[in-house]
């Protein structure tokens, strides 16, 4: 079973600061953003959130009703919604009731460290229609490996 500290850790040290990030072959719909600005801001709009316990942020049509009838978006003008799943398959029926392929949502459990788990994500759509992921990095999981990683560096 593999450790979604490490792959965190491995994720950001190979990939930290790029953008655009193809991490399934079989997936090119899917990329990752670890551009350091782009994790700032989603690290800054969770702290809005904080202390909810959501490990899950989503780029959304809308602000209102059951997060379950909203449509995924791209950031500029979207409603950021917060939720918690809980495991695999919350996370995994979630994303289907938001139009997500299954093979999408697969490739996002095996490429995401701990997206469903401990370590916090956002996710949005790409204007041309690429689902991006980029991990939180000031919080859960994020906030752990980011630490490890600083201590490491300092020594």
């Amino acid at each position: 079973m593999n450790d979604p500290s490490s792959d965190l850790r491995s994720l950001l040290s190979t990939y930290q600061g790029q953008e655009d990030i193809q991490v399934d072959a079989l997936q090119p719909d899917l990329r990752l953003n670890l551009l350091d600005t782009n994790i700032q801001l989603w690290g800054t709009t969770y702290q809005q959130i904080a202390g909810t316990g959501h490990n899950l942020l989503l780029a959304c049509n809308n602000s209102t009703g059951p997060v379950e009838e909203a449509v995924l978006t791209w950031v500029v003008g979207a409603a950021i919604r917060s939720l918690r799943v809980e495991g695999k398959d919350q996370f995994t029926d979630l994303l289907k009731c938001l139009g997500i392929k299954p093979e999408l949502i697969s490739s996002l459990l095996c490429n995401c460290p701990g997206i469903s788990d401990k370590a916090i994500w956002a996710l949005y759509l790409e204007r041309h229609g690429y689902l991006v992921a980029t991990p939180i990095l000031s919080a859960g999981l994020g906030l752990v490996v980011a630490n490890q990683e600083q201590i490491k560096q300092a020594n």
